[in-house]
């Protein structure tokens, strides 16, 4: 098989060669999984490794080779608070290489450094149903903990009659971009709570525990990183209150794409096409101040059908179904350290 070495990666100082390494591993990995969805630029990609996405912690990659060739990169997710026992990996194989125990040897010279640094549990997300890496990461020994379906919506595929829909009665909206207005945050953070019910499957993630602190930590977090949030609440008329939202974020690399955030409607205000409504609105916005914009992307766990629902009034479809993964770090050691790498092909 070669020396497969496992290196960690410092975007900022990386090797204009080691960048152009990396995206040859990303970018042709994508062309074969993923061949109907768009290729990234070269600076896309960049910018996305420099200002990666938000919610799930500081992100950190290393780089495996192969006789001195970048063959492979792992990216793992550190989150904080209620997640720090969890380290978020995906690893990612150069296509023409697969199946010759480079992913699984760069899981397991990894896996000391994740336990060490208190994370006990491994849990890889968006592995494409059906695909080489869910069967990857069953055999070494990963175990099934959700599925989600990817959507995108094609602004110029949909008809905007879609995105009309009807205010409810007793309900008003109100909107803003990054920090929520201080007659508003308390609520607005009490809102996020309705996430607690919508499924997670086994996944071991658990919902963030809001506060009107802890909005504006991630508030300040996404100025300092230039990603612009957009944010669309329904307030109940009567309390004065946030009994709806949801988010979008735009990151300056990428300005053809926008990443869906939180939806959530308060349990007691359900029924009444709230997440419809400001869904709708939002679209409606983005359009109307955003020309350069394309598309909207999101993900729904397969078994929210009520939010899929939504997605599809609105004109989202389905790019693909995904899948994620868990295992306790010190299990999936031990899954590994009993075979040979050569064993476990990826």
């Amino acid at each position: 098989m070669g020396v497969v070495s496992v290196k960690a990666f410092d975007v900022a100082a990386a090797s204009e060669a080691d960048l152009h390494g990396y995206y040859e591993v990303s970018v042709e990995s994508h062309a074969v999984d993923l061949p109907n969805e768009p290729r990234m630029s070269f600076d896309e990609f960049v910018g996305k490794l420099k200002n990666p996405p938000t919610g799930v912690g500081a992100l950190e990659h290393w780089l495996v080779r192969r006789d001195g060739l970048v063959v492979a990169a792992v990216t793992v997710a550190f989150p904080e608070e209620e997640n720090a026992h969890i380290a978020l990996t995906t690893v990612t194989v150069h296509p023409r290489l697969r199946r010759q125990g480079i992913g699984t040897s760069a899981l397991r010279a990894l896996l000391p450094e994740l336990m060490g640094r208190g994370r006990g549990v491994v849990e890889a997300w968006q592995l494409l149903k059906g695909g080489a890496g869910e069967r990857w990461a069953l055999e070494i020994g990963f175990q099934p903990a959700k599925s989600m379906e990817l959507q995108a919506l094609v602004f110029a595929q949909t008809d905007s009659a879609r995105w009309k829909a009807k205010a409810p009665a007793g309900y008003r909206l109100e909107r803003w971009v990054g920090a929520a207005p201080d007659h508003l945050v308390s609520s607005y953070a009490a809102a996020h709570a309705a996430m607690d019910d919508a499924p997670i499957g086994d996944s071991d993630f658990k919902s963030v525990q809001w506060s009107a602190a802890r909005v504006r930590e991630i508030e300040a977090d996404l100025r300092s990183r230039e990603i612009e949030r957009r944010v669309v609440v329904a307030v109940h008329e009567q309390t004065g209150e946030v009994v709806g939202l949801t988010e979008i974020e735009l990151y300056p690399n990428r300005p053809a794409v926008a990443m869906q955030g939180d939806t959530a409607v308060v349990a007691d205000h359900r029924g009444h096409g709230i997440g419809l409504w400001i869904k709708a609105h939002m679209v409606c916005w983005l359009i109307e101040e955003r020309p350069v914009l394309q598309r909207v992307h999101t993900g729904t766990h397969t078994e929210n059908t009520h939010m899929l629902k939504v997605n599809e009034q609105l004109g989202f479809e389905t790019l693909r179904s995904v899948v994620a993964v868990n295992r306790p770090a010190a299990e999936l050691t031990a899954c590994l350290a009993d075979r040979r790498a050569t064993d476990f092909r990826a």
